[in-house]
């Protein structure tokens, strides 16, 4: 329980060096400056305090095992570049992915994927029996400097949930990601994570998001 609730809470920190996405690319957050805002926010919040430093720790390696997904997705975004509007597209940008067809490749234990449907979107998969997730693609995201803000998700219990975020990324223009990600609830079961960027760059507001899927309970605040 606690572990879920600061998956949440982190999800709502503000990125130490966020800047315009116009801006000249900023400089990465150290280890030492995450850990300083992450236990920072966390010791000013009601029962997390006694362990905030040890839940900020546990948090980094995710976010480090995330960067190299951060530089895929980044890839399609650089200021002053076209959208990328079909497949190929995104293959020739995210040149870090191991390509092995039209649509599907590796990144390190990620499988990718190049898709339409309907918009042109780079996907990125990865799932184990009875592991805890071990990627956290919005913060890895703003300890570049991004502005990672929720724009709706819904929840399907605890520890599953989709999510849409509006990501400003310094020197790249502005996009939206989408994360859903389930930790198993048991050993035996499936932990899951999914997250995706639409390469032509449309982003939708709230109202859109119930639009296109009238069934689920979408709220404006996301956790990770």
């Amino acid at each position: 329980m606690r572990a879920a609730l600061f998956v949440a809470f982190l999800a709502c920190l503000p990125p130490l060096l966020a800047t315009p996405a116009a801006a000249a690319p900023a400089r990465q957050e150290t280890r030492d400056q995450f850990m300083e805002r992450c236990t920072l926010a966390l010791a000013r919040t009601a029962n997390m305090a006694s362990y905030a430093e040890g839940a900020c720790a546990e948090q980094w390696p995710k976010i480090t095992r995330a960067n190299q997904m951060a530089d895929a997705i980044l890839s399609l975004f650089v200021a002053g570049t076209p959208s990328a509007l079909d497949p190929a597209d995104v293959q020739r940008r995210a040149s870090m992915v191991r390509w092995r067809s039209p649509s599907q490749g590796q990144l390190a234990d990620l499988n990718v994927e190049a898709t339409r449907t309907p918009t042109t979107r780079i996907v990125f998969n990865w799932s184990a029996t009875g592991e805890p997730v071990p990627f956290d693609p919005v913060e890895a995201l703003r300890v570049r400097g991004a502005a990672v803000d929720p724009i709706g998700c819904y929840t399907f219990g605890l520890g599953e949930s989709n999510s849409v975020w509006r990501v400003e990324a310094p020197g790249h223009v502005p996009f939206a990601l989408t994360v859903y990600r389930r930790e198993a609830p048991t050993a035996s079961a499936m932990s899951h994570i999914t997250v995706s960027a639409d390469a032509e760059r449309n982003i939708p507001a709230l109202d859109d998001l119930r639009a296109a899927e009238p069934g689920q309970d979408w709220m404006e605040t996301c956790p990770q």
